[in-house]
């Protein structure tokens, strides 16, 4: 039996100028699921994560340190031709993709060694 998964996005957002909003629920689902974890301490510059393969992946959630300081970035391709979007320095980003045409891997870039600080990504 192949594993599954089922991640649920919900939340609010308050006090804006028209009010108050409801995001989701969001259902991302997999039916078939990889559950890998893949623990790093990022160092300076980019660092490749390669999405585990055998089993089918729909996406990932990267948790940065709760202490991190460093900005953090996610790119699809190393060098300076990808600028990458900032994912900030203690946040979770949820990435999905069709299982059928996951990434290889995707870049982590790190403005400093964040030396102690482990980020976890959960496959899913």
């Amino acid at each position: 039996m192949a594993a599954t998964a089922s991640i649920i996005i919900s939340g609010t957002i308050s006090n804006t100028p028209t009010g108050s909003r409801a995001i989701g629920p969001i259902t991302l689902t997999s039916a078939a699921a990889n559950g890998q974890v893949q623990q790093l301490v990022l160092a300076a510059g980019d660092n490749t994560v390669t999405v585990p393969t055998g089993i089918a992946t729909s996406g990932c959630i990267i948790q940065l340190p709760a202490t991190n300081t460093s900005v953090t970035t996610i790119k699809g391709t190393s060098g300076g031709s990808d600028t990458g979007i900032a994912i900030g320095k203690t946040t979770a980003q949820v990435l999905n993709w069709d299982a059928t045409a996951a990434p290889a891997n995707f870049i982590l870039n790190s403005v400093s060694t964040q030396t102690s600080k482990v980020t976890e990504i959960t496959f899913f």
